[in-house]
């Protein structure tokens, strides 16, 4: 239980996401979102000076990763704080709001910005060294589809524990296609009103195209249209499953922010102080290895 940590009416954003390979697709995603934050900030009309410290979330490496928090901190225009980088696959920005919410509560800090960010396009490729192995050959890492493929725990691809679940849970494809359906009509009800309800949130992302010209992302890319004749032909991706193409999302790029503080301030910095927000609790569950989409309700 938590009972110090607050979160500022309006004190978070989140850029639209790009299906991967689309507009920041060729972005470092770390200077993307330090250079988000940036100008967020800006027009916020806030003072980078009020953090004292940064909690950056990433979980697929970009260039000077080693530098990552510290480098995102400078970025936004607070150089001179500290920062820690965190990762923990799907849960990293819950894990981040956590701990910066630990921290606050329990006086580490009073104001932190939570920075979370990723690029799922153009994932990096990693070797190492081998020298024992048959003709010295490396070992090599695809960062993003070699682990979507394969939980070294378990030995299983992301999809293949879906399965599992489901099949424990006779869950049928069209139970599945008809929840895509729902996921998908509650995203348009959000672009209702020329995207009323986005736009409470959303931040655009600018990218470059050449050395001079730079675009604004303003709104999600990449989102499949949905309608149940579709789904119901799109086959199972996996022979004897459930799950097709269409009920999977798709892999993203872009990134948000959110501060963490104590209830003075952050009644102080928001947008309508009537309006509180506090971080009560949190909590995790673990499931039997090779089932982690029954994690989340246990």
């Amino acid at each position: 239980m938590l009972t110090k940590a607050f979160i500022p009416y309006k004190g978070y954003y989140s850029t639209p996401f790009s299906r991967w390979q689309g507009s920041m697709a060729n972005e470092n995603s770390i200077v993307l979102a330090g250079n988000t934050s940036k100008r967020w900030l800006a027009e916020k009309n806030w003072d980078p000076g009020i953090f004292n410290y940064l909690i950056l979330g990433i979980t697929i490496g970009q260039l000077h990763q080693f530098y990552s928090s510290p480098w995102a901190a400078a970025l936004i225009g607070a150089g001179e704080i500290p920062g820690v980088a965190l990762s923990q696959a799907c849960t990293t920005s819950a894990t981040c709001i956590y701990q910066a919410a630990m921290g606050v509560d329990t006086g580490l800090y009073d104001t932190c910005f939570t920075l979370m960010t990723d690029r799922c396009s153009n994932g990096p490729h990693t070797i190492w060294p081998n020298p024992k192995g048959p003709g010295a050959e490396v070992i090599s890492e695809n960062w993003l589809m070699d682990n979507f493929n394969g939980d070294p725990n378990v030995g299983l691809k992301m999809i293949e524990t879906a399965e599992n679940v489901a099949k424990e849970g006779q869950i049928s494809k069209e139970q599945c296609d008809e929840l895509t359906l729902r996921r998908y009509g509650q995203y348009l009800d959000a672009l209702a009103d020329d995207r009323a309800f986005q736009k409470r949130y959303m931040f655009p992302a600018e990218v470059k195209i050449s050395r001079k010209k730079t675009m604004l992302v303003e709104e999600d890319e990449g989102v499949t249209p949905c309608t149940e004749e579709g789904l119901a032909r799109l086959r199972p991706v996996t022979p004897g499953g459930v799950l097709s193409f269409g009920a999977q999302t798709f892999p993203a790029d872009g990134n948000c922010a959110l501060v963490v503080t104590t209830e003075e301030k952050a009644r102080d910095l928001s947008a309508d102080p009537s309006i509180p927000i506090q971080v009560i609790s949190y909590g995790f569950s673990r499931t039997k290895p090779g089932y982690m989409a029954a994690a989340p309700v246990p």
